[in-house]
């Protein structure tokens, strides 16, 4: 059993793409919080929602043309930051989709799991090139967005289960 929802070519842009504004949209909100975007990590969260609620494609086009899009319409995130925002949430999309089709027994720990697991090994990755107190920054001062990554996973799940109780995925 796949928990991907069988989604048309069109149906998968077009979630895509609203996950993708929404993914633009939040981190807005949360750059008027000083320090916000470091803290709360906002680029993120739909890239989970969209990955555990429609599988690894939605996932995938959202982390990477999340950053990418705000970047050319708004300059944020900066360039030099891209390649580092692509590796996370690509790392996260891979996580939360592997934990998706192992974990079916606690599917409402996955997210959780998905978070810290793409995380670390984004932080084993960078250390060479970064050094480790970059590497590993979103640990100490990420810890609030992490959370939000989490508990908006899981509420993803609990309203992917109300919707699709009746749908066979």
């Amino acid at each position: 059993m796949t928990f991907e929802l069988k989604l048309t070519n069109a149906e998968t842009y077009i979630k895509s793409l609203l996950f993708i504004a929404a993914n633009i949209a939040l981190p807005h909100l949360f750059h008027l919080i000083p320090g916000g975007g470091i803290m709360f990590l906002p680029i993120y969260f739909f890239t989970m929602c969209g990955t555990l609620c429609y599988g690894w494609r939605v996932g995938l086009l959202t982390a990477l043309f999340s950053p990418l899009i705000g970047n050319l319409l708004f300059g944020a995130p900066a360039a030099p930051m891209l390649p580092d925002m692509a590796l996370k949430g690509v790392s996260l999309v891979v996580a939360a989709s592997l934990l998706m089709k192992k974990n079916q027994r606690f599917p409402i720990l996955n997210p959780l799991v998905a978070v810290v697991a793409a995380w670390a090994v984004v932080g084993v990755i960078e250390t060479p090139f970064t050094g480790a107190s970059y590497a590993f920054q979103d640990f100490s001062t990420g810890l609030p967005g992490m959370a939000l990554m989490t508990l908006g996973g899981m509420a993803a799940l609990k309203l992917r289960n109300l919707h699709t109780k009746n749908i066979h995925i």
